[in-house]
């Protein structure tokens, strides 16, 4: 299950966060945490991917001026996990890579972006998280239709859910 995933600027602003589970932490605390804990790790000449504490696994990763970090449990499969936070680096790189660059420090610039984490997170999920998610082996043949349809734009996908537990 994912927890809570972070994206941080180079110099450890965290620009956006998104709380899926009640996972608490000071979202600019945490961002200065991992941002130091990458340079100590450069001045090993080692690289920060993985953090582990107790029943959470936090991946992480470095490129060029966003880290992503992402809270989940332990057992999660680590390519599906990875391949997750591929997705969300390449389509925040695409809407906002011009932005990051020369960024004024105005946060609600990347508001928009909530909704498209929600869609990378959720949609090819299909709600079926222990059989693709807690399997040791990434399964390619599940359906692309959503149980809950979130793909149209502008539909939160919480409110798709408070849709869907209403019926």
């Amino acid at each position: 299950m994912i927890h809570h995933v972070w994206l941080i600027n180079r110099s450890g602003i965290c620009v956006l966060d998104r709380n899926y589970s009640g996972f608490r932490v000071n979202k600019q605390l945490f961002a200065g945490f991992l941002t130091a804990l990458s340079s100590f790790a450069t001045q090993l000449n080692k690289k920060l991917d993985l953090l582990t504490m107790g029943d959470v696994s936090i991946y992480y990763e470095l490129e060029g001026n966003l880290i992503i970090a992402m809270a989940v449990d332990i057992d999660d499969n680590d390519q599906e996990m990875r391949r997750k936070i591929k997705e969300i680096r390449e389509e925040f790189a695409l809407k906002y890579g011009v932005i990051l660059d020369d960024w004024d420090g105005n946060l609600a610039y990347f508001d928009p972006f909530l909704k498209d984490l929600d869609r990378i997170l959720m949609l090819d999920w299909n709600f079926d998280y222990n059989v693709k998610i807690k399997s040791t082996e990434v399964k390619t043949e599940y359906p692309t239709k959503a149980v809950i349809n979130i793909s149209q734009r502008g539909i939160d996908l919480f409110q798709a859910l408070k849709e869907k537990a209403e019926k």
